[in-house]
């Protein structure tokens, strides 16, 4: 179910009223100022467009992304929420893959994240994440990245370096 705001709902319906009125050959300006809206002429056939591809439906008027274009109609959030009910396993990566063969279109896995969560069908505790494929390496390797030889016995720098404080605790002099 889409959770929509009384905004949103009031505003599609009237631009659904717009269309409508349009065409039974009602002035664009008059019914603009009437209902609300402050489109253009230029608007109309993007808002035509949509209600039509939309199945002519109020819903279909609805904007999500407040003037981007959207990917996640509602048939595909319902394909989305379908696929991972039927196998609560697979990760955002996977579903995001095959979002990608079904529809031709790409989606990021944040975005198929957040269409499950708001769907309700996520899976709880966060992702899960995949074991190393490959063991850290071990510490004998260390010595390529800290040679040793130049410090002291315990592998610090000689005393009397440069920086280092002198014995009597005193801080050295520039």
């Amino acid at each position: 179910m889409e959770r929509y705001t009384a905004r949103q709902v009031h505003r599609a319906q009237a631009q659904e009223q717009l269309l409508r009125r349009l065409d039974q050959g009602e002035d664009f300006d008059t019914l603009c100022q009437e209902l609300g809206l402050q489109h253009s002429r230029h608007y109309l056939s993007e808002l035509r467009r949509r209600y039509r591809e939309g199945g002519s439906t109020w819903a279909a008027l609805i904007d999500h992304r407040h003037g981007h274009v959207s990917k996640m109609t509602a048939v595909r959030r319902a394909w989305v929420k379908r696929l991972k009910q039927e196998q609560p396993a697979l990760t955002q990566h996977e579903i995001a893959r095959r979002f990608t063969a079904e529809f031709g279109i790409t989606i990021s896995q944040g975005r198929i994240s957040n269409i499950l969560r708001a769907e309700g069908v996520a899976l709880p505790g966060g992702q899960r994440y995949r074991v190393a494929e490959r063991p850290s390496q071990p510490m004998e390797r260390a010595g390529a990245f800290f040679p040793s030889g130049s410090g002291g016995p315990d592998g610090a720098a000689p005393s009397g370096a440069a920086g280092d404080p002198d014995p009597a605790g005193e801080l050295p002099r520039s």
